[in-house]
């Protein structure tokens, strides 16, 4: 007896994942977790009944599938929070996997990543050749970086379950509508562009003059939707209002407000908040798990933007905001990006590099926009987006 009744999909189909190309909004979080713990590998892994799938690897060949057997990961998913082996060549559990026989790896630790549902479908992990422990800060923020790897899979998850949109060959035949904002302040020109995903967007980005000095802020709180557009614009009113404080001291204020206000409890936003002092190019800032900031200088040369801090939401108490400093000068470029601008090309990090391509090769910004928009039209691309781009005449 047969039945047309479909197989119910495992909670690691539902998320889309396995087998799912890289993706920058993973691998900022793993290669961030790297260079913070020292180890020799990040990793998102998503776990399976009998493999285990590598996400997110920031350097080097990805590992691909793995038998659960062979790896850490699958002892991970069965635990209620982190897993920490110390030196898995003294740990009967593990001392015969083949990470640690044919890989060498002794230190592991391992957080698992769950579904709303609660079902445990991968686990973000350090793996080290030599052995070593964490200490309580290290287990602290090894636990936020869980949360905002465990946040993106879950976007995943309600991703892959949001029903296709209607096929339109009106919208076939021309690019993605966005709203676009354009302004100038003592030579510094300014203008952004905003394709929500939805009717409102989780993105909100901001500008102001105050004196010679210009306050720029990008905000992509996780989500979609009305509750992500309200806590979007409501950080970007907050850290706009502090125009007058440096940018550690504006993101420590708001920080602390949000801590106060129920709202925003177990919410996150990824930040670029900078200080442009026209006068001099110097341009003050503070990254919060965003990494999507890129300078363009005349002679042809780009920098990015990065940082080691944690996005707004999750740094823990005893860590502090790092801040960052470069200088533009006439004719140079500084573009920040939300993630779903980068879905508009291949998704990864090097996204980020043609973004900037494109706009040394647009006539203007609103020929960059146009290039956009057409790219966002024509790829898959789930997220809002939203550009900013700073100009120096």
């Amino acid at each position: 007896m047969t039945s047309d009744t479909p197989t119910p999909e495992s909670p690691v189909e539902r998320t889309g994942l396995m087998d799912s190309p890289p993706e920058e909004r993973f691998d900022r979080i793993t290669r961030l977790a790297r260079e913070l713990f020292d180890v020799d590998y990040a990793l998102v892994n998503i776990v399976d009944t009998d493999e285990v799938y590598t996400k997110s690897q920031p350097e080097g060949p990805r590992f691909g599938r793995s038998p659960r057997e062979a790896v850490f990961c699958g002892e991970t998913v069965k635990q209620d929070g982190l897993l920490e082996v110390d030196d898995a060549t003294a740990d009967e559990r593990f001392r015969d996997i083949a990470s640690v026989t044919e890989f060498g790896m002794r230190f592991y630790a391992g957080f698992p990543l769950r579904t709303d549902d609660g079902d445990a479908v991968g686990t973000l992990c350090l793996l080290d050749s030599d052995a070593r422990s964490l200490s309580d800060a290290q287990r602290r923020s090894l636990e936020q970086f869980g949360r905002w790897a465990q946040a993106e899979v879950r976007q995943s998850e309600a991703d892959a379950s949001a029903p296709a949109a209607p096929a339109d060959p009106a919208a076939a035949a021309g690019p993605a509508t966005g709203r676009e904002k354009r302004g100038s302040a003592d030579g510094v020109g300014l203008a952004s562009l905003a394709i929500p995903h939805g009717v409102v967007s989780g993105d909100s980005s901001g500008w102001q003059q105050v004196g010679g000095r210009v306050v720029v802020t990008l905000a992509d709180v996780m989500g979609k939707g009305e509750a992500a557009g309200a806590v979007a614009d409501a950080l970007l009113g907050a850290l706009q209002a502090r125009r007058d404080m440096d940018p550690v001291q504006a993101m420590l204020s708001v920080e602390d407000e949000a801590r106060a206000d129920g709202r925003y409890r177990d919410v996150f936003a990824t930040v670029f908040h900078a200080v442009v002092d026209a006068a001099s190019g110097t341009v003050d800032f503070v990254d919060a798990g965003h990494g999507l900031t890129l300078v363009l200088h005349a002679d042809g040369t780009s920098e990015r933007l990065d940082s080691r801090n944690l996005p707004l939401g999750l740094r823990p108490a005893d860590v502090t905001w790092e801040p960052g400093r470069v200088r533009v000068g006439r004719g140079d470029l500084l573009v920040s990006v939300s993630d779903g601008a980068l879905d508009a090309y291949d998704s990864t990090l090097e996204s980020l590099r043609m973004i900037g391509d494109d706009l040394r090769a647009a006539a203007d910004t609103g020929g960059f926009f146009d290039e956009l928009a057409l790219k966002v039209s024509t790829h898959e691309v789930d997220d809002d987006v939203t550009a900013v781009v700073l100009s120096v005449h």
